[in-house]
């Protein structure tokens, strides 16, 4: 995109610094660092970030906005997350929820690719201490981005 691209669309702070556009890259929760004042985005990247905070805000969690967030990281952290099927069904309802909430946000004249389509669960990894999901978020424009959400569990 160019910067004229950015001058049309209404744009979010980066809270997710370090994206590659091929491969998989650890990324820094942070809006701005030594080396810039901070990022914006727009487009497939600013819906992703868009369903990663709402999917990663546990339902109740923000004075005055009660109804914000999901059941998933609650599940997470009473422990009930112990198998695949467990982690299948929280994140399905937790997902279908987050869609719901995205989706009332979204207006009219808001670009395709920055509106939600789906998320789907690819794979999971549960581990001693965490979960890996790997998640396919599309718009519908029909973009796609695969994100890995680390989730740290209780041992």
């Amino acid at each position: 995109m160019s910067l004229a691209d950015y001058a049309v669309r209404k744009y979010d702070f980066l809270a997710f610094q370090g994206a590659t556009p091929n491969g998989e890259a650890q990324l820094d929760m942070a809006l701005y660092s030594g080396q810039t004042a901070g990022k914006i985005c727009v487009g497939a990247q600013k819906l992703t970030q868009r369903w990663v905070l709402e999917f990663l805000t546990e339902k109740g969690s923000m004075p005055g906005l009660p109804d914000r967030g999901c059941d998933f990281m609650a599940a997470v952290r009473q422990g009930r997350l112990r198998t695949q099927l467990n982690v299948e069904q929280s994140f399905y309802a937790s997902a279908l929820r987050v869609r719901t909430a995205l989706q009332l946000e979204e207006y009219d004249a808001m670009p395709a690719d920055e509106r939600l389509d789906d998320a789907e669960l690819l794979s999971v990894v549960i581990g001693p201490g965490y979960l890996n999901l790997r998640v396919a978020i599309s718009s519908v424009a029909g973009d796609a981005r695969t994100i890995i959400l680390p989730v740290e569990t209780l041992p």
